[in-house]
């Protein structure tokens, strides 16, 4: 009997310790159930640290690749005979993203009582596109919501590849660049007193330095002398530059810049057509008529050349007119191929699928501008790099090899 109870004693501590560590880890994985909805939800009553939670919760951001899964699991959910309401709710419980987990159970909340969906969604502009309640709205008018929200999951998804590829080109060169200027720096501020006490040491007189060497000196005592007055030049420029681009002259004429920049600037032009011909595409697809749609797209393009092109647009196709021929006359922000096929599409009533198609075609293209850039970059970074280098060695170095052929 007292082996049975030994084993018995063996086999029941590791079970106790399993059935510890699980419900650790139910605790750990569980859902979240304290459903906020604005407008019904009340902290005034709350913790000071649950106030300032609430603050910061409710001043944070949705990243367009949540909204993109979001309106693929909601349509998938549909697909699946799940009421609209329902998966949305269902969203909203299981989304990491605290902020969004509000919004959506204040829209199916709203949604229950009978508001629509896209009503719903227009009181969160900051999180919900104009773009994204159109063709939501569209879809409800029509009987075909499903069908648009896998729509504009693709399009919002798209959208998310896009910046990602473009941020990861970016990301390169700009690494670079942060890093030989750290480098930079620290040689002037930690590296370069050290070889100076050591020249002064030996003797060595100012104009018997290299040129670089004695650049480097100035730069070394400007760095160390008057960084106050660089920071303060610096803020005082950035802050000149952030009042003149708020005006509306201002702005302009800084979209206008951008979209001039050698290399990049073509690039930014074919993205903002392909912005401007997909949501053309989705939102004509989706039922809505060809000047809301503008409209539409005019206010979802950041770049006021666009926004100025695209009333003009409007302004034509108002006054019996059509897109193609309003846009030929800006060749600068819309090539000929593109005008071509938006007429073509207009002369066959099939404005929207041409336009979905020459979207797919543009994004096509702008993936192989990213890669010849990218290739192109990469050894003219190299060439900066090795160039930036053997500056610093000469710079130091020189000095160096002088002095010791003194002391021999």
């Amino acid at each position: 009997m007292a082996e049975k109870d030994k084993q018995k004693k063996v086999v029941g501590k590791p079970a106790r310790k399993i059935d510890f560590f699980l419900k650790k880890i139910a605790r750990s994985g569980k859902i979240r159930n304290k459903e906020i909805i604005y407008g019904v939800y009340d902290n005034k009553g709350a913790p000071l640290t649950v106030r300032i939670n609430d603050f910061f919760v409710d001043h944070s951001g949705v990243k367009i690749g949540e909204k993109s899964y979001f309106f693929h699991m909601i349509a998938v959910m549909v697909d699946a005979g799940i009421p609209v309401v329902k998966a949305i709710k269902a969203y909203g419980s299981r989304t990491e993203n605290e902020r969004f987990s509000r919004v959506l159970n204040t829209v199916a909340y709203n949604s229950e009582r009978g508001m629509s969906l896209s009503d719903s969604m227009s009181r969160f502009p900051d999180v919900f596109t104009e773009v994204e309640i159109g063709v939501v709205k569209s879809g409800e008018q029509v009987g075909k919501l499903k069908e648009m929200l896998f729509k504009l999951s693709s399009q919002v998804g798209r959208v998310h590849e896009l910046k990602m590829k473009l941020w990861s080109a970016a990301f390169y060169p700009l690494a670079v660049l942060f890093t030989l200027v750290f480098v930079a720096v620290a040689m002037l501020v930690w590296v370069f007193p050290t070889l100076l006490n050591l020249l002064n040491e030996g003797g060595v007189e100012f104009g018997d330095l290299p040129f670089v060497t004695r650049l480097l000196v100035h730069s070394h005592e400007i760095v160390t002398g008057y960084w106050w007055a660089m920071l303060i030049g610096l803020i005082l420029v950035y802050g000149a530059f952030k009042l003149a681009i708020v005006t509306p002259y201002g702005a302009k004429w800084w979209d206008y810049i951008k979209l001039k920049i050698p290399v990049l600037g073509v690039l930014l032009r074919r993205v903002y057509v392909l912005q401007f011909v997909a949501l053309i595409g989705v939102l004509i697809e989706s039922g809505l008529p060809v000047i809301k749609a503008l409209k539409t797209t005019r206010n979802a393009i950041p770049n006021r050349m666009f926004k100025l092109k695209i009333k003009d647009i409007i302004q034509t196709v108002n006054d019996g007119g059509k897109i193609s021929d309003s846009a030929s006359s800006a060749q600068f922000l819309f090539p000929p191929e593109v005008i071509e096929m938006l007429r073509v599409g207009e002369k066959s009533a099939a404005l929207g699928s041409v336009a979905e198609k020459v979207s797919e075609q543009y994004q096509m293209e702008i993936d192989h501008s990213l890669k010849r850039l990218t290739s192109v970059f990469e050894p003219v970074l190299i060439l900066f790099v090795g160039l930036f280098v053997a500056i610093l060695a000469i710079a130091v170095m020189a000095p160096i090899f002088d002095l010791s052929s003194v002391v021999s």
